[in-house]
């Protein structure tokens, strides 16, 4: 964590550098990075508790690119896992936003999807047609997003134990 943190603060200070990618990396190297990206971007005033209930803003992603090279991608991850730290899970309204302000940026990538079927639709067979439309109902699909949200809440639990045991918010 402090060999990637020093190697952050290096190249941040770099204005040639737009900001800092991770081509295919390792879930080790993805944990790595979420810790040490959490810790960067609580600092960060557009990450304060009070904002992060207002939803994720290009503000934040632009703060945390500027002082941290840290991409909108992972800024935005960087926000899910800040909000779920100051997410009150016994205020069912407020865990209910929390979800679903989640899972609606994961459902983005079912819309990405259907769409590139869409536009492949036309070249296949009726058989690969059947077989597609046979692997992707609604139902399915609601029941993939909610296990993927889950598997990610746990992941991102494991970051917010991780900020609280080695660093001092």
């Amino acid at each position: 964590a402090r060999f990637l943190s020093t190697l952050y603060n290096h190249v941040s200070a770099d204005p040639g550098i737009y900001d800092i990618t991770v081509e295919d990396p390792s879930e080790n190297f993805t944990r790595l990075r979420n810790f040490v990206d959490t810790v960067k971007c609580s600092k960060l005033a557009a990450f304060a508790p009070e904002k992060l209930r207002a939803g994720f803003t290009q503000c934040m992603a632009e703060e945390a690119r500027i002082r941290y090279k840290i991409t909108a991608v992972q800024s935005r991850k960087m926000y899910e896992i800040l909000r779920l730290r100051s997410t009150d899970t016994a205020n069912k309204s407020e865990y209910r936003a929390y979800r679903l302000d989640v899972k609606r940026r994961r459902n983005t990538a079912f819309q990405k999807e259907k769409k590139a079927m869409a536009r492949q639709r036309e070249r296949l067979s009726d058989e690969e047609l059947k077989a597609l439309d046979a692997t992707k109902t609604p139902e399915q699909q609601h029941e993939f997003l909610e296990r993927s949200y889950q598997e990610l809440e746990v992941e991102y639990r494991k970051v917010i134990e991780r900020v609280a045991a080695f660093v001092d918010f």
